[in-house]
């Protein structure tokens, strides 16, 4: 056991690197619709360009469980970021579509396997800590992606080049990579047993509600610039701030999402969440004004934030399933959603509207909102 020094010092290392991820995924947020313009991409074919991603995180989603249970989620936190990082300053380097898709690809695996082992070894140090602590990380996460999104919109009002600032970004990934060292070693969170094992009902109902969070996550943070800029006519430095408005709601509702939960206990939390999100999704989609558009992302952030932490937490707890075995299993489903979302708003952006594509979210999360007992394994 730990002694509460050895304890925090963990806590402290597990938030910084959770940022980590958030600075990268901000980094990519932004790249999305640079994208879309330095190519002249149609939103159908920025939709199959970001499938990539999510085919990459997919297919990549099997080995990262049995990487962690071979070698130790803090092993492969170093390994995968090392590579994350250094890829960010490319994908806005790249001279073309195809070389961007490749990219995107290899991007798609490097994010899975991180996010695996992310909340791997989150469930480690909150089983230790004897309380919730998921909501907390994730919240760091949703902190991270805020301060680098509304760093990146001004660098760029200041003149910059996109490419600087992933750039500069990137170092800032790399640097707080270097504290993942003092995270818990390898032969503490490896328990004995296979190092694969095929989910089992409980896993598959949290999976999916994970699947439909992270649709909706995903979904925001890759189209609600393009929402905002080309539906509501706001320039782009200020559309980001849609998913600016996303983060930090999201980033608020995790930082206080551990307590709130023990408190009001996590169906009543989880289900408040779908009703503020479905709401946030409506009043973005059929408001016809950038201001609308702005505030009802921020509600999604607010609604979403703490439904995945709490569903992470469930998969540590669920029964006849190892915690190694169930928390890849209903993350690799999850991730399906937040790397699959963006593709199939895109599909069907170009046959219904972007705003349609939207708004059939609320349809998912609703289903959410009736399968939330799940939460309480």
């Amino acid at each position: 056991m730990m002694n509460p020094a050895e304890l925090a010092a963990k806590l402290r290392t597990m938030r910084l690197v959770f940022s980590m991820a958030g600075i990268g995924l901000s980094v990519w947020a932004v790249t999305v619709p640079y994208t879309k313009l330095r190519f002249h991409l149609d939103d159908g074919t920025l939709g199959m360009m970001l499938l990539a991603g999510g085919s990459g995180g997919i297919l990549c989603m099997p080995f990262a469980g049995m990487a962690v249970a071979r070698w130790g989620s803090r092993a492969v936190i170093l390994a995968s970021g090392l590579v994350y990082g250094a890829l960010l300053p490319a994908l806005s380097l790249a001279p073309t579509p195809a070389v961007f898709t490749a990219l995107l690809l290899l991007y798609g695996a490097l994010f899975g396997v991180l996010d695996v082992a992310l909340n791997a070894q989150g469930a480690v140090i909150e089983r230790l800590s004897g309380r919730l602590q998921m909501s907390g990380f994730h919240g760091c996460y949703s902190l991270g992606s805020l301060a680098i999104t509304v760093l990146t919109s001004f660098l760029l009002r200041a003149g910059l080049s996109y490419a600087t600032c992933a750039t500069l970004d990137a170092l800032l990934v790399l640097a707080a990579l270097t504290q993942a060292t003092k995270l818990i070693p390898d032969i503490a969170d490896t328990p004995a047993g296979p190092a694969f094992a095929l989910p089992n009902r409980a896993s598959l109902v949290l999976g999916l509600c994970c699947f439909a969070t992270f649709l909706t996550e995903g979904a925001t943070t890759d189209w609600s610039a393009i929402f905002l800029h080309f539906s509501r006519g706001l320039p782009l430095a200020s559309a980001t701030f849609g998913y600016a408005a996303f983060a930090v709601s999201a980033a608020a509702t995790r930082l206080l999402g551990d307590r709130v939960a023990m408190r009001l206990g996590a169906v009543a939390v989880a289900r408040l969440g779908c009703a503020i999100a479905i709401a946030g999704l409506l009043l973005a989609v059929f408001v016809p004004s950038g201001l609308a558009g702005i505030v009802g992302f921020g509600m999604v952030g607010l609604g979403t934030g703490n439904i995945a932490p709490l569903i992470f937490s469930a998969a540590t707890r669920i029964k006849d399933m190892e915690a190694h075995h169930a928390v890849p299993a209903v993350v690799g489903v999850g991730y399906a959603g937040f790397l699959l979302g963006p593709v199939l708003i895109g599909l069907i952006s170009s046959h219904l509207g972007l705003g349609t594509a939207l708004a059939l979210e609320a349809v998912l999360l609703a289903g959410v909102f009736c399968a939330a007992e799940a939460v309480a394994a």
